[in-house]
């Protein structure tokens, strides 16, 4: 009897960590996506910017979404997994680029140490302060 229990058990966890792991990737396929279109549309605007690329418009963008949509979810849709999966975990994060933000960190230096340093700067204080704008604006929703 102990037995079939654990198994029970075991199957319960194994559809929820699979139901889990389908809301990433919906989610993550969408943010994917986006994150291409944005990349496209920046590639068409004639711009000479190091410091305002995709990969920074999109790290900022994630940053202000997140926030927002982290403070909707608390107040809105207490303990939904999946939601919060979906739209965190799998369309912003994969939305938003911690390598990209590297590569062109790295291209970057290759130019100046002063563009690096504010590159660096601008995008990861915009991020903050863009974080903090989204949790005030999911706040008064």
């Amino acid at each position: 009897m102990h037995f079939i229990s654990l198994l029970v058990g075991y199957n319960l966890i194994k559809r929820k960590y699979f139901n889990e792991i389908g809301w990433v990737a919906l989610g993550g396929m969408i943010g994917a996506t986006l994150r291409h279109f944005t990349n496209q549309l920046f590639s068409s605007i004639p711009m000479n910017s190091y410091l305002f690329t995709a990969t920074a418009f999109e790290n900022i963008l994630g940053s202000f979404l997140i926030g927002l949509i982290y403070v909707v979810l608390s107040k809105r849709f207490e303990n939904n997994n999946s939601l919060n999966l979906f739209l965190l975990t799998g369309i912003i994060g994969s939305y938003t680029t911690y390598s990209g933000f590297m590569v062109e960190a790295l291209l970057i230096s290759n130019e100046s140490v002063y563009i690096l340093l504010c590159y660096l700067f601008l995008q990861i204080t915009l991020g903050i302060l863009a974080l903090w704008i989204g949790l005030t604006a999911g706040k008064r929703i």
